[in-house]
């Protein structure tokens, strides 16, 4: 787990803001066009080699086998009536008496009357909450026998995390059920504090931070983690065999703006009873922050994708500007095509995701590898709604990232598909300058077009997969991998590209298209290799006088694309 709540604020004043609109083509300096010719030769060039230092590894916590434990067919949808059923709740009138609400409407009330008022922060932890280190917080373990929904055969458990290290703010935790909704009291001796050494006093003002979700997604009968929440409004999942990486956020204010990014916080729980035979586990959430409050209701379908429903209504105290829907975080640290400068790491790549990928309003699949600049950087790449896009970790393999602890080639892809309410606004990516693996330095999301006016509110819908893989992949040559290096004929930045094309009557029908926004591009081969599938692009751009460019390639059949289209944004800095 990386240390990742503020990380954009640091870097927000040295930004860089740039357009990479694939939606439609923009005018460029320079174009270069190939067919294959399988007897060109690559330029050979001199590859910077990627390297690290040791990190705390993250593992997904297991809990025991139950005697009887449930099979798999739990996440069959055996009773979809029950899942779908809409859970009531009482509220207090004004004159003393009690409504039945459903509960998506009793938080949207909440959230709503919240609005109303002035924000009110949290007030600030007692000092020995902020002095717990993070490796002495992370020795509190909730106790398995006490988790939520164990004493009756259900697929799904919940296990609470209290405060401190970076997570100061209390949260509420609620049960919901036929009979409405009770409070979770928090209770000290549902966790094990040994060995450090806090007084009761000090256990008992810890409170909860947050909530682990567990559920039998990897083997029948096994509790494993599959949702964390906990942080701002920070959560993250897993799929099959997953190792967290990625997270999500319930909402993005003003990213890595000069004025101080804002981080809403969801304060409040309400956990859905769930039943045997549930496909999925639902929850709802109240967000809270200086500049807008929110409900939403989340519903988590674990599997070999985990799939997350996510609907949501915010609320603006005032006038907010730069408000991101579906916000994701990752890490970058260096690849093959953005090496490790310094050389002193012994793994070839460091990344819990390694690109950006899109499928645009008009169809177009792009592919971004992720950089870890030396200033922060900022791009834009669609201004019409995409039809779906994620941080991707696309390698997988063990000899790729050698990393025993880390385990980064278990890194899950996330993966979002917007849906109802969605307005006008830009698909935003930002990139943060990371000395190390620590801390999260990626955020992409849909940054709306215009502010929220006071008292308005914005409902809007989407879906998170998380996994192995992606739920939507391109019908398209998929970009294999990007390496960078210098030419050693010419000096010039030389850049190889490799696309999956297992069929060589479909390779030897495309040609490569290269363009740039400022700089000569060359084409210096395009040639198939049968052996491991793959379409080579090689390239020269000639970056004498050139700050920054915005390079675009992709394969063609005719006039019709034949790959995603690939990006990149080289800087001489």
């Amino acid at each position: 787990m990386k240390h990742s709540l503020f990380c954009a604020v640091a870097f927000a004043a040295s930004g860089l803001l740039a357009s990479c609109d694939s939606a439609q083509r923009a005018p460029t300096t320079d174009v270069a066009r190939v067919e294959p010719t399988p007897g060109a030769s690559e330029a050979r060039s001199g590859f910077a080699n990627s390297v690290h230092t040791q990190r705390q590894p993250t593992f997904i916590q297991t809990v025991g086998e139950d005697p009887e434990p449930p099979a798999r067919e739990l996440f069959k949808l055996a009773s979809a009536e029950m899942d779908s059923a809409p859970m009531l709740v009482r509220r207090a009138l004004p004159d003393g008496g009690e409504e039945q609400m459903e509960l998506f409407s009793y938080v949207q009330d909440q959230a709503r009357t919240l609005a109303e008022d002035a924000y009110k922060p949290t007030p600030a932890p007692a000092n020995f909450i902020k002095k717990l280190s993070y490796d002495d917080y992370r020795m509190i373990d909730f106790l398995p026998e006490a988790a939520l929904f164990k004493d009756v055969q259900q697929p799904y458990r919940v296990m609470m995390d209290t405060r401190g290290s970076l997570f100061h703010t209390p949260i509420k935790l609620n049960v919901v059920g036929e009979e409405g909704a009770r409070p979770v009291p928090y209770d000290p001796g549902q966790f094990d504090f040994e060995p450090l050494e806090l007084t009761g006093e000090e256990k008992a003002a810890l409170g909860f931070a947050g909530f682990r979700l567990l559920a039998p997604f990897n083997k029948a009968g096994k509790y494993d983690e599959v949702l964390s929440v906990k942080g701002a409004s920070f959560f993250r999942a897993l799929g099959t065999d997953n190792h967290y990486g990625a997270s999500a956020r319930g909402v993005s204010i003003r990213t890595a703006s000069p004025d101080g990014e804002e981080f809403p916080e969801f304060r409040e729980f309400w956990l859905q009873q769930p039943n045997m035979g549930d496909e999925s586990f639902v929850f709802h959430a109240l967000l809270d922050g200086p500049s807008v409050t929110g409900a939403y209701q989340f519903r988590v379908q674990p599997g070999v994708q985990t799939r997350m429903d996510v609907k949501a209504v915010l609320y603006a105290r005032k006038e907010t500007s730069q408000v991101g829907l579906a916000p994701l975080t990752s890490m970058f640290e260096f690849a093959p095509h953005d090496p490790d400068q310094s050389a002193t790491d012994f793994r070839p790549r460091v990344h819990d995701s390694e690109g950006l990928s899109a499928v645009l309003a008009n169809g177009e699949w792009i592919w971004r590898p992720l950089s870890n600049p030396k200033t922060l950087q900022i791009s834009t790449f669609a201004t019409q709604k995409p039809q779906g896009f994620g941080l991707v970790q696309r390698t997988r393999g063990f000899d790729n990232y050698e990393d025993l602890e880390a385990s980064y080639e278990t890194r899950p892809s996330v993966w979002v598909t917007p849906g109802e309410g969605w307005r006008e606004g830009r698909m935003v990516l930002v990139e943060i300058p990371t000395p190390n693996e620590y801390h999260d330095n990626i955020i992409s999301y849909w940054q709306l077009a215009e502010p929220l006016k006071k008292g308005e509110a914005l409902e809007f819908s989407y879906q998170l997969d998380w996994g192995m893989e992606t739920p939507a992949r391109a019908p398209l040559a998929e970009v294999h991998s990007t390496r960078t290096g210098l030419s050693e004929a010419n000096g010039k930045r030389l850049f190889i590209v490799d696309f999956d094309i297992d069929d060589v009557e479909t390779a030897e029908n495309v040609e490569a298209e290269v363009t740039s926004s400022s700089g000569a591009v060359q084409v210096r081969s395009l040639k198939f290799d049968l052996d491991h599938g793959r379409l080579r692009l090689t390239f020269e751009l000639d970056q004498s006088g050139v700050s920054e460019t915005e390079l675009r390639a992709v394969l063609l059949r005719g006039e019709q694309p034949a790959s995603e289209t690939w990006l990149y944004r080289w800087s001489a800095s």
